[in-house]
Formats: structure tokens, C-alpha cells, sequence
């Protein structure tokens, strides 16, 4: 397990080793850890703006700031981070090597039967990264239905994104999963795949991380339009779905939050805009799909 110590102090490290060498916290809900003192531990996939430790092995993020707020609500005013692939996230919370994950989630009917969404915190729109100069000319999802030769590349674990293409007439056996954005950016560079599909503000962070001049982000793109409305992406943070009380405070204390004043001032500085706070769409209907 990866933490990020810095996070956490002496006292909180102490509690948690204590705790789990009780076997206390297995049994516990997360409300009676919280009340408990116990540290509870958050899952993130290194998916910049939404959640990623930076050179000093702190959590920062949209998710992070908004997680925090809410938390200090509830009583915690520490937690630990979790590093973890995303296509481990939701098999890394049923196993309870976490507790909560905050890795920009999109909340899909399938992933419903598995996790226990929080109310939506964000939607947002999709990028295609492609070789310098775009020489094929892609600029839509409906560009690789139109050719089945070419190759679209996503995350491992994003099938809530792909979906997006699907919905485009993209076939199935034109997709192909890799392990995270490095990966993709090889293997777009190797000629592997003709472009990869990527939420649109996790590509301004994850190219400008990379510097990498032999990639771009197409532009401009046309989003997927699905009966007349653009297709976008809408995440929350997830737990396990036994832990409805806490999930019930959590909801209250975090839309507090997210309806207040200052939250747009709290994500602006990673890149996020008042259009990218959904308005009017709720976890049970994007869970019926």
C-alpha cells in the first residue's frame, strides 16, 4: 500500500496502526472510525485536476479540496492517501484496502452495483490526444466510426468513457485499454493506436506533465451528442455500499459545500468553471442510466 505520510500525524499514524491491529476497524462503520478517532484512508489514481500527490506527497485535487471540507464537517481533519491503479479502484474499496475513492469516478449504472456514489460533484466534457500536427485529422469520436482501421486508445478501468465512443458507432475491437496516461502517450507515439480518449481537463494536466512535443490535444473537438444532448462525464466520490449512514452525512456536508459561495473559488485553481458543476442530475438517475 502507498501512503502519503505527510498527511498524517504521529498521533493519527499510531491510532490507525492500533486500530488495525485490534481488527476494530474491519468491524466498525466508517461514522463509528470517525468517531473512534481512526484515519480513514482514500484511494486516488494520480488523475490530475481531480486527485494526484505532488512533489511533497500531498493530496491535492478538485476531489481533495472539496473531500477535506467535507470531512473537517464530519470531524476529520486528517486522512490517508491510497495510491492505486484506476481499474483497481473499485476492486481496491470492496476489499477495504480503502475507504472512500476520490479519483475523478464517473458514476455509470454498472459501477452503481458495485459502489455507493456520493451526490455528482462534476461533468465534464472529453478530449482525444493525438501525433503532433494530427496528420490523420481527427476531430470527433465519429472520425474512427467512419474508418474501422482506426485505433482509439482509453484508461484501463474508464469504460464509463468509452462508453462515449460506443454511443459514437465506434466498434468495440477499435478500442484499446491501457494501464494510465503515460501509457497511452507511448503508445500513440509507437503507432499503436491512432489517439486516446481522455477527459478533457485531465488532458491539459497530463500533457502538460508529459512536455512531450511529439503528442497534442486535437482541437478542435466536437463532443458526443446523444438524443440532442452533448454527452458528458459526471463523477462523485464512492464507498462501499453498506455504509449508508455515513454516506447520508457525507452527502449533507458535502453539498453544503459544493452550493456554497466559495466552492468555485475552491476548484478554479484546477481548472474547473461554474459549467463544469452539474446542476439538476442526481446519483439515482444516472444510476438507472
Amino acid at each position: 500500500m502507498t501512503t502519503f505520510k505527510s498527511l498524517l500525524g504521529k498521533a493519527a499514524i499510531a491510532g490507525l496502526a492500533l486500530s488495525l491491529m485490534s481488527g476494530v476497524a474491519a468491524a466498525q462503520t466508517l461514522l463509528e472510525r470517525i468517531k473512534a478517532g481512526d484515519i480513514l484512508r482514500v484511494g486516488f489514481a494520480n488523475e490530475a485536476p481531480f486527485s494526484s500527490a505532488n512533489a511533497n506527497g500531498e493530496l491535492v485535487g478538485s476531489d481533495i479540496v472539496l473531500l477535506r471540507a467535507t470531512l473537517e464537517k464530519l470531524g476529520v481533519k486528517e486522512f490517508d492517501g491510497v495510491l492505486t491503479p484506476f481499474g483497481s479502484l473499485i476492486p481496491g474499496l470492496k476489499a477495504k484496502r480503502f475507504d472512500i475513492i476520490a479519483a475523478g469516478l464517473y458514476i455509470r449504472p454498472d459501477r452503481c452495483k458495485q459502489v455507493a456514489f456520493a451526490e455528482p460533484i462534476f461533468a465534464v466534457g472529453d478530449a482525444i490526444v493525438v501525433p503532433a500536427g494530427n496528420p490523420k485529422k481527427l476531430g470527433a469520436l465519429a472520425d474512427f466510426a467512419k474508418n474501422p482501421a482506426l485505433k482509439l486508445g482509453y484508461t484501463t478501468g474508464a469504460g464509463a468513457l468509452i462508453e462515449h465512443a460506443y454511443v459514437s458507432g465506434v466498434a468495440k475491437d477499435q478500442a484499446l485499454a491501457l494501464p494510465d496516461g503515460p501509457a497511452l502517450i507511448a503508445a500513440v507515439k509507437a503507432g499503436r493506436i491512432d489517439a486516446f480518449l481522455y477527459p478533457s481537463l485531465s488532458t491539459q494536466e497530463l500533457l502538460k506533465a508529459a512536455n512531450d512535443p511529439a503528442v497534442e490535444r486535437a482541437e478542435p473537438f466536437t463532443q458526443p451528442v446523444v438524443n440532442g444532448k452533448p454527452v458528458l462525464g459526471v463523477g462523485s466520490f464512492a464507498v462501499r455500499p453498506d455504509e449508508t449512514e455515513f454516506l447520508k452525512a457525507f452527502n449533507a456536508a458535502m453539498l453544503s459545500v459544493l452550493n456554497s459561495p466559495e466552492y468555485l473559488k475552491m476548484i478554479e485553481p484546477f481548472g474547473f468553471s461554474k459549467a463544469d458543476i452539474p446542476v439538476g442530475i442526481t446519483t439515482a438517475e444516472l444510476c438507472k442510466g
